[in-house]
């Protein structure tokens, strides 16, 4: 399985609106919503799960369109991970 953490900082007074779009964006995925709390405080993140692991969930680009103009401030950021497993042979991965 292939999970994509997808993170933005919502513009002033925002946060609602943008964790409202997060939860349209995601209908019908395996995802959570994460709010930042404390220094944190406006960062909404994402974390969706998508696949098995496969061919299929490596070669899908950021799953998420971009929220629309005036939700966020600065760059929204996404990173691709795996869950790591010391049973497997990873090497291939590395780097």
């Amino acid at each position: 399985m292939t999970t994509w953490m997808w993170e933005a900082r919502a513009a002033q007074g925002r946060v609602a609106d943008l964790e409202a779009w997060a939860w349209v964006a995601v209908r019908g995925q395996e995802a959570e919503i994460y709010l930042g709390r404390g220094a944190s405080s406006g960062l909404v993140v994402i974390l969706l799960h998508i696949g098995g692991g496969g061919l299929e969930a490596d070669t899908v680009g950021p799953p998420l369109p971009d929220p629309p103009v005036g939700l966020v401030t600065g760059t929204v950021h996404a990173w691709q991970f795996e869950r790591a497993d010391p049973r497997l042979d990873r090497s291939d991965r590395v780097g």
